[in-house]
């Protein structure tokens, strides 16, 4: 490989790069598989050998496809929110969830602590089977609001905040305390290049809490995974969707994120975010999603070049999606994109 994590970290860093990494939050496994010639269904990945199998395709995927890392978020062990669709696609419910009443608070079960709400082990696993130039970038899966929103239900959690503000405290306290746990042991593992979790806050026009109730409950949390990460000299880069104009200040000078992911041209392309704030935190991604679905291969490669040509011209830029290859997004186009980028690049 001529390229090692040292070049994305740089860039999550915010520096200068002699070329522009690759960064995606994920990669579908069909994409996977059709690139590949895999078949997952034949491998079952609850056994050893099963397991071993899977992530080794999986991490010889990103090698080939030249990242420098495998992204690998991990649950965390709360009371399960989740529920499946016949697609395998998880949803949660918006009006409700399991965690209604103090008792459920109290609830052992639902709590665990941070020595088993986590599978270390797992994520130890999975770090052993990179080779020497890849890194992690991952952790915990989910921040406080998005844990907050799962176990409650969106609805009732607004609801919540207003009406019964000892609850809500304690209820982020209770995830706040276990996420931050994790990260200060997570982060101190040396296969972790970036820690990152994602915790979604907006929608098209604005944040789903007001900025004051996200300044009360859910950035203080933030902050402290942030603490920990950054004692372990590692890099925090947060994934969340919406409109985050009203508190990019916060999440930049309080919360102290190192890099920004999830971007969608509606709401702000990522050239314009690179101009406002790519001198302060790494922006990472940005070719925006519904693009990528709908436009000629051809189409996408002159839109990448022209974005790189503004994002990376300062460094503390890495080049993809604005959020994720997901099943959907046509192979050919993923494929454009990357090709665009190495050509950007002189390979």
């Amino acid at each position: 490989m001529s390229q090692d994590f040292g070049i994305l970290e740089a860039a999550v860093r915010g520096q200068r790069c002699s070329a522009v990494p690759l960064y995606e939050h994920g990669i579908d496994l069909p994409v996977i598989e059709a690139i590949m010639g895999y078949d997952f269904s034949e491998v079952d990945p609850s056994t050893e050998a099963g397991f071993k199998q899977m992530w080794k395709g999986i991490i010889r995927f990103y090698d080939e496809m030249g990242y420098v890392y495998v992204p690998v978020e991990l649950g965390v062990r709360f009371v399960a929110a989740y529920r499946n669709t016949a697609g395998g696609r998880g949803w949660v419910d918006e009006h409700s969830g399991p965690v209604k009443s103090w008792s459920d608070l109290e609830n052992p079960d639902y709590w665990p602590d941070v020595e088993h709400a986590f599978a270390y082990d797992t994520f130890a696993e999975i770090a052993g089977l990179l080779p020497s130039h890849m890194k992690i970038i991952g952790g915990a899966s989910g921040g406080p609001f998005e844990h907050a929103s799962f176990l409650m239900g969106l609805e009732n959690l607004c609801i919540t905040v207003l009406e019964d503000e000892a609850f809500a405290e304690r209820l982020f306290r209770q995830i706040g305390e276990t996420i931050a746990g994790i990260a200060a042991k997570v982060a101190g593992f040396e296969k972790v290049g970036v820690y990152r979790f994602g915790d979604d806050l907006g929608y098209k026009t604005g944040t789903m809490f007001s900025p004051t109730l996200l300044r009360r409950y859910v950035f203080p949390w933030q902050k402290r995974v942030v603490e920990e990460v950054h004692r372990h000299g590692k890099a925090f880069l947060l994934h969340s969707c919406g409109n985050l104009e009203a508190i990019m200040e916060d999440l930049i000078e309080d919360v102290g994120i190192d890099a920004k992911h999830s971007f969608e041209d509606i709401i702000m392309p990522v050239t314009e975010a690179k101009k406002r704030w790519g001198s302060r935190i790494a922006i990472m991604g940005g070719i925006d999603v519904d693009f990528l679905c709908q436009s000629s291969p051809s189409e996408i490669k002159e839109h990448t070049k022209r974005t790189l040509e503004v994002c990376a011209q300062d460094g503390g830029y890495a080049a993809g999606s604005g959020n994720t290859i997901a099943g959907y997004v046509p192979v050919q186009s993923y494929l454009a994109m990357v090709e665009a980028v190495n050509e950007f690049n002189g390979a």
